[in-house]
């Protein structure tokens, strides 16, 4: 779509550039070719009243060359009349001057006026405003990594009372979790009553293997209360009920009831969801500024009028390797739990003032993936093509580091039909300072005919 787009402005301003040399052409013919043409100058005359009102552009200033260049492939370059090899089109005529260095458009005719109503121009001044270090983004909500835990058995057993079922259960903090059947909890238990015998015969001396078997059996996944029900009651508890240590959403389940499990195994894993953390991308261009501290607003389509207020925590040390994009942190309470894992927020980064910046719409840049170029007003109506390079962007106003100066004018509409022609006068140049004597290069112009 693009190429086409470009086709049709070279096409056109090359049609332009014709039928204003026809018509002055058809001004300065004399009676005598009036009537031997009669019907070429019909002819012209209806496509003169046709163009009348529109602009022609031209190269300003230097000596005039005629080429006859295909409309359609502008490096089809003749120096008389004849057909386009590529699509058979007709050559058309183009004014060029070989001298200008630089190209610049200027208007025949009704000059600004005409131009700007002829394809809708409209300018703007390069300025020195502050810009305010703004990046509107988006980011993922993830789990905080600190308020996950794993679920391990800590001996070999068999599981019994799951009372978790499936992914995405909420549990609560000392919510039952299972019970396990384990020898070694039953060993440690018997030990744990025996020390305790031991210190009501022995007296202090035992205190230390009383408590050795105490830690033991905490180790080992017991809770403090169930070894003092045990002590208390003076027996052996063979399935021991284990506990949620942390509120969180259940996943990563792989047990049953009737399993056997051995201490390698996860069970399963508890999201705490009260806090998150949105990971938000930051592309190069406003890497350079981004720093730990800096607020940031998050908001969602799924909670309109919502707004989160957080701030960047962490930098990441790498950044995407397609995108090159850089990843923030941002933690956000979440104590309702409305913010789930995986759901996409829009992020906006501030980062204070830049003043007294050089700076023009972002509308008025023409980027090609190569360069960066504006078309600059001059006086009497010309334009100029220029390069630029471009620093920080916010909310549609571009800094400028280099190719404009503070006051100048600079189009912000239309600009594109404008730098289609400067390019046709670009490659022009180019094909005429090439050696024209050059006997090669004559010999591939005359076999391409």
């Amino acid at each position: 779509m693009r190429r086409f787009v470009s086709v049709f402005f070279i096409g056109l301003f090359s049609l332009l550039s014709v039928h204003s040399v026809l018509a002055e052409e058809m001004a300065n013919h004399d009676s005598h070719a009036h009537d031997d043409h009669s019907a070429h100058d019909d002819h012209s005359a209806h496509d003169d009243h046709q163009v009348a009102n529109l602009p022609s552009l031209e190269l300003s200033s230097g000596a005039d060359l005629v080429k006859y260049v295909c409309p359609m492939h502008p490096q089809i370059v003749r120096d008389h009349e004849g057909i386009c090899p590529l699509c058979g089109m007709d050559l058309v005529k183009q004014i060029f001057k070989q001298n200008a260095s630089t190209p610049k458009i200027s208007v025949s005719g009704s000059a600004a006026d005409g131009l700007q109503q002829g394809l809708a121009i409209r300018t703007s001044k390069v300025e020195r405003v502050t810009l305010w270090k703004y990046i509107p983004t988006f980011g993922k909500v993830v789990a905080d990594e600190a308020n996950v835990i794993h679920v391990h058995p800590r001996a070999s057993g068999w599981i019994s009372d799951l009372s978790v079922r499936s992914n995405g259960e909420m549990v609560e903090k000392g919510q039952l979790l299972y019970r396990i059947y384990s020898p070694e909890i039953v060993s440690a238990q018997q030990d744990l009553l025996l020390a305790r015998q031991n210190q009501k015969r022995l007296g202090n001396q035992a205190n230390s293997v009383l408590e050795s078997a105490k830690i033991r059996l905490e180790l080992l996944g017991v809770s403090k209360g169930d070894i003092a029900n045990i002590i208390k009651r003076n027996r052996v508890i063979h399935k021991i009920p284990v506990y949620a240590l942390q509120a969180g959403v259940a996943s990563d389940l792989i047990v049953q009831d009737g399993m056997y499990v051995q201490p390698q195994i996860e069970l399963m894993s508890l999201t705490d969801l009260s806090r998150v953390w949105v990971e938000a991308e930051v592309l190069p261009l406003q890497q350079d500024w981004i720093r730990d501290g800096l607020t940031a607003a998050v908001t969602s389509d799924a909670f309109p009028g919502r707004e989160w207020e957080s701030f960047i925590d962490y930098i990441y040390p790498v950044t995407d390797v397609k995108t090159q994009a850089l990843k923030v942190r941002l933690p956000l309470d979440n104590p309702f739990r409305k913010l789930k894992p995986n759901m996409f927020m829009d992020v906006a980064i501030y980062g204070g003032p830049k003043r007294n910046v050089l700076a023009i719409p972002l509308e008025a840049v023409i980027d090609d993936g190569l360069t960066k170029r504006v078309v600059k007003a001059l006086d009497n109506g010309q334009f100029e093509v220029v390069e630029l390079t471009t620093g920080m962007q916010s909310k549609g106003i571009v800094e400028v580091l280099s190719g404009l100066a503070e006051g100048e004018t600079i189009v912000t509409s239309g600009q594109f039909l404008i730098d289609s022609e400067s390019q046709i006068q670009s490659n022009l140049q180019r094909l005429m300072s090439a050696p024209a004597a050059s006997p090669s290069a004559s010999s591939s112009t005359d076999a391409n005919e």
